[in-house]
């Protein structure tokens, strides 16, 4: 299932990263690196799901949607929820916007 490949390429990474700071001599206490969840426009089930750690280094060459990676997410009765909101703005000068209900 791509979606475990997704999360394997998660966890490798961030052994890599504590392995290259402990031997920095830096131990634990080493930065999360800045990761990009990267999400191709209609796939679903996690299909299609890679990570990057420099958005600079993303070819924009389909559709893709770009979600930075957020370590310590709120959680509700310890799941991850989102919250989707549609919104159409008409106008930026000045600001029109509308929410979908």
């Amino acid at each position: 299932h791509e979606y475990n490949k997704f999360v394997e390429a998660f966890y490798a990474e961030e052994r890599r990263m504590k392995l290259s700071a402990e031997a920095a001599g830096d131990g634990v206490s080493a930065v999360r690196p800045n990761f990009w969840i990267l999400k191709p426009v209609g796939l679903s089930r996690g299909r299609g799901i890679s990570l990057v750690s420099d958005i600079a280094k993303v070819k924009y060459d389909t559709a893709t949607v770009a979600q930075k990676y957020v370590p310590n997410p709120l959680l509700i009765d310890g799941y991850k929820w989102d919250l989707r909101l549609y919104v159409l703005v008409t106008s930026f000068q000045p600001l029109e916007a509308w929410i979908y209900q």
